[in-house]
């Protein structure tokens, strides 16, 4: 038996890399060896040996005086061994449309993480009016898509829809019903409300974006599952809020407030938000979490490392980005439509809740 060295190792890398830029589709013929040795610089039986152990694998068949060609594997179509042959294509969001989304560009980055690593293949990111053209050339493109801009592309979209697309939909993005990703977000609100609730709070300040129609949703079901009472005073809902400064400037509308009808406990809609309306709170003198809990949601890397670590709502987004691999290739293996796979929303508790103050 003949073990693989380094090189031979390396070259199979490199072979897989060459499979994976979308330059060979199944079926197509590959480089012949001298091409490859030319390349990249390697002896006859190197690439002999690699070659071999690649056709072995399921990579490439090898046709007599024809060449060697890429062989695709019987359950996915342009799937070579472990490699996709075809490129996935996904939608560019930039700065403002994650602003407006209230979908921070950790997140989107996040995602796209998760599609990256999970993905066989080449990625290309792209705008949606490239990838709209790509379409109407290749009915069979394979797509991800996020949430930002869907509606405005929505007709031009839906017209000329590629055969393999998954969505990924985040509240209140309703969608298709079939082949998409999107995220649960409620649990994990009503679990931190809930946690709050447990520690003696009752005065449970909601502040954050008015568009958040899913957490504020929770926050209510929790109050009301518990039986306690919901005071519109620490409800504040501004179209606008979402960076650092709102929370901040939320904070100061709180604290506007009598000294008897001020929260013990708030729950920011984004962790930008908490970790603003936490600075406010220092800067009157209070500490958190002994005068007062904080939660926020997402989960975003500043949370963890914040002077108080912060509690929050993790959302999986990254997991989000690899599910979305796998129901597109489930939808390419079958052929058919897949159903929808919601992730679930998680509270993650760290130092920034605490009892009630007596």
């Amino acid at each position: 038996m003949v073990f693989p060295n380094t090189k031979q190792l390396k070259l199979q890398d490199a072979l897989k890399q060459e499979l994976q830029s979308g330059n060979f589709q199944v079926g197509d013929r590959f480089y012949t060896e001298k091409e490859i040795m030319s390349k990249y610089r390697v002896s006859s039986v190197t690439v002999a040996r690699a070659v071999g152990e690649m056709t072995r694998q399921g990579y490439f068949e090898r046709k007599r005086k024809l060449g060697t060609f890429v062989r695709g594997t019987r359950t996915i179509p342009g799937m070579s061994g472990e490699v996709m042959t075809c490129p996935l294509y996904i939608n560019q969001a930039g700065h403002e449309e994650s602003a407006r989304h209230e979908l921070s560009w950790f997140l989107v980055e996040e995602i796209r993480r998760g599609i990256i690593n999970a993905y066989p293949g080449m990625v290309k990111i792209l705008p949606m009016d490239e990838i709209l053209d790509a379409a109407q050339r290749d009915p069979n493109l394979l797509t991800i898509l996020f949430p930002q801009r869907i509606e405005f592309f929505a007709e031009k979209y839906r017209s000329r829809c590629p055969g393999n697309t998954v969505e990924i939909l985040l509240p209140p993005n309703f969608g298709p019903q079939v082949n998409c990703v999107r995220p649960d977000y409620m649990m994990g609100v009503f679990d931190a409300v809930s946690h709050l609730i447990h520690l003696g709070h009752r005065r449970i300040a909601y502040i954050g974006n008015a568009k958040s129609l899913y957490r504020y949703a929770a926050y209510r079901i929790a109050l009301e599952t518990h039986r306690q009472e919901m005071f519109p005073e620490l409800v504040i809902r501004d179209d606008q809020a979402v960076t650092y400064e709102d929370g901040a400037l939320l904070i100061d509308r709180l604290f506007q407030l009598p000294e008897k009808q001020r929260p013990t406990a708030v729950f920011c809609v984004n962790d930008r938000i908490a970790i603003g309306a936490m600075e406010a709170l220092r800067n009157r003198g209070l500490v958190v979490p002994e005068d007062i809990s904080v939660i926020g949601f997402d989960d975003i890397e500043e949370s963890a490392s914040a002077p108080v670590p912060l509690s929050t709502v993790k959302v999986p987004y990254y997991e989000i980005g690899r599910a979305a691999v796998a129901v597109l290739m489930e939808k390419i293996k079958t052929g058919q439509d897949v159903l929808p796979r919601t992730l679930p929303a998680v509270y993650l508790m760290r130092k920034s809740v605490g009892p009630v103050k007596k």
